[in-house]
């Protein structure tokens, strides 16, 4: 059942747009560098990722991600945080070349 709320494998594309990675396409034990937040994101929920911590030029480690694929466990200043990756899926990162 490609795409179905079941398939977390399932990569999140929007015919027409570009794609830029994002913290929900880090696997297990990579990091990268926050760049931005995605353009739609409510400001509610902008306000409350700078409050965790989550800033452009913070560096972030994925830890691990819970059995059933959400949510995930971050590193960043210091501390661990878990995110869902709808959530995750909204903070831009630099690509990991």
């Amino acid at each position: 059942m490609p795409n179905s709320r079941l398939d977390r494998s399932a990569p999140d594309t929007r015919p027409g747009q570009d794609r830029r990675s994002t913290l929900a396409d880090l696997t297990p034990g990579t990091g990268a560098q926050i760049v931005a937040f995605d353009a739609a994101i409510p400001a509610d929920v902008a306000n409350r990722l700078r409050h965790l911590g989550f800033r452009p030029g913070i560096q972030v480690t994925k830890l691990r991600t819970a059995p059933l694929g959400d949510p995930s466990v971050y590193r960043l200043l210091g501390y661990d945080t878990c995110l869902r990756r709808h959530e995750a899926a909204l903070i831009e990162i630099a690509d990991q070349s």
